[in-house]
C-alpha cells in the first residue's frame, strides 16, 4: 500500500491508529466501550483462542466419554440459572445483529447508490477503513468475539446434566473461537459476515431455548428450520467469505465515496476537538487518498487478511458436513419412519440447553 501524503496527519486517530495496525500486521485499536479493555491485548494475542479451543475441545471429549449420565443440576434454581443464560444471548445475538446489520448494510446501499458496482465493490472491501476505524462496528465485532467464549457455557449445562456432547457441538465452539478471533485481529472485512448472520440465528436458537425450558410454545416453523438457517448461514455466509479472495477493486475511483460513507465518520467528531464538518472534510482527503492508494489492487490487503477467510472457509466445510448428516440422520429418516417431524433441530441436537 502507498505511503498516504501528510494529510493523514490531520485525520481522525482511530483512522490513523487502524491504518497504522493494518500496515505493521498488528492488533486493532481498541474500541471504546468494551468489558475487560484491561485484557484487550490478551484476548488478541493469536495463541488465545487457540489454546482455548484446543483445551476446550479435549476436555470436552474426556469428560463426556467419562460422563456417568447423572444429572447434576436439578432444582428450580438451576433451571432459572439456565433460563436466564439463554436469555441473555439470545437478547445479546439480537443486539448485535441490531446494532450491525443496519450500519453496514445501509452503507453498502448509500454506496451503490452514490457510485454504483463500483462504491459498492469499494465499501464492500472496506477500502477506505470505513468500518474497521468506525468504533461502533469495531466494538460490537470484538464483543462478538468474546461472546464465543462465554457460548461454551452451553457445552458446560449440557455436560453437567450427564449427557454426551457430540462432535458437532464441541467442533462448533472451538472453531467459532478460532476463525472469529484471527478474523478480527487481521481486521479481515468478511468478518461482518459472521456477526450478522450468526447472531440473526443465534437470537432465535437461543429464544427457542427460553421457550423450551419455560415449556413456552413457539413458532413451529422456525421450530422446525432452525438448522436449515444453519446450514443456509454457512453456504451463504461462505460463499460470500470466499469471494473476498477473488474480488478485486474496480481500476477507477468512485467518485462519491467519501459522502456514501460519512455517517461511519460520525463518532470522530470528538476525536480531534473539531467541528464535525470540518473533522469529515479531514476525514475525506485522508481516505480518499487511502483509496486511491488501492484502486485496481485486492479486496484484502494483508495475508493475516486472506489467512482469516481460509481458516472461517475450511472451519465450515466440516461444519457444514456434521450440521448436514444431523439433519439428515434426524429428519428424513425420522419422517420416513414417522410420516412427520416430531422433534426440532436444538431438541435432537446436543446442544440443548434447557
Amino acid at each position: 500500500m502507498d505511503v498516504l501524503s501528510a494529510k493523514l496527519a490531520a485525520a481522525s486517530p482511530r483512522f490513523r491508529a487502524t491504518l497504522a495496525s493494518l500496515e505493521n500486521f498488528g492488533t486493532p485499536p481498541q474500541p471504546d466501550g468494551i468489558i475487560f479493555p484491561q485484557l484487550y491485548s490478551f484476548f488478541l494475542h493469536p495463541w488465545t483462542p487457540i489454546v482455548f479451543a484446543v483445551v476446550y475441545f479435549f476436555t470436552t471429549k474426556y469428560l463426556s466419554a467419562n460422563s456417568d449420565g447423572k444429572n447434576r443440576i436439578t432444582g428450580k434454581r438451576w433451571k432459572v440459572a439456565v433460563v436466564m443464560h439463554n436469555l441473555f444471548l439470545a437478547v445479546y445475538s439480537a443486539w448485535t445483529f441490531v446494532s450491525a446489520a443496519p450500519l453496514i448494510f445501509s452503507a453498502f446501499a448509500r454506496s451503490y447508490v452514490a457510485d454504483g458496482l463500483t462504491g459498492l465493490t469499494h465499501t464492500f472491501c472496506d477500502s477506505s477503513l470505513a468500518f474497521w476505524s468506525n468504533n461502533t462496528f469495531s466494538r460490537v465485532a470484538y464483543l462478538f468475539y468474546l461472546s464465543k467464549f462465554y457460548e461454551v457455557v452451553d457445552t458446560a449445562i449440557i455436560l453437567a446434566k450427564g449427557k454426551r456432547v457430540g462432535m458437532l457441538q464441541s467442533y462448533h465452539h472451538a472453531g467459532a473461537v478460532i476463525s472469529m478471533g484471527f478474523a478480527f485481529r487481521s481486521m479481515s472485512m468478511p468478518a461482518w459476515i459472521f456477526v450478522v448472520f450468526n447472531s440473526a440465528i443465534h437470537s432465535f436458537m437461543y429464544l427457542y431455548y427460553v421457550a423450551s425450558a419455560c415449556r413456552l410454545p413457539f413458532p413451529i416453523f422456525l421450530k422446525k428450520n432452525l438448522t436449515r438457517l444453519q446450514i443456509t448461514q454457512f453456504l451463504v455466509g461462505g460463499s460470500l467469505a470466499v469471494s473476498y479472495l477473488f474480488i478485486a477493486l474496480p481500476n477507477t475511483r468512485p467518485a462519491h465515496l467519501q459522502e456514501a460513507l460519512a455517517p461511519l465518520f460520525c463518532d470522530m467528531s470528538h476525536a480531534l476537538g473539531s467541528s464535525t464538518l470540518n473533522v469529515t472534510s479531514l476525514e475525506f482527503a485522508a481516505r480518499e487518498q487511502l483509496v486511491e492508494a488501492r484502486v485496481g489492487g485486492s479486496c484484502l490487503v494483508t495475508p493475516n487478511q486472506r489467512l482469516a477467510v481460509w481458516i472461517n472457509v475450511l472451519y465450515l466445510i466440516p461444519l457444514t458436513y456434521l450440521f448436514l448428516s444431523f439433519f439428515i440422520n434426524s429428519y428424513r429418516k425420522s419422517a420416513v419412519g414417522q410420516g412427520n417431524l416430531k422433534s426440532s433441530p436444538t431438541e435432537t441436537k446436543s446442544v440443548k440447553a434447557e
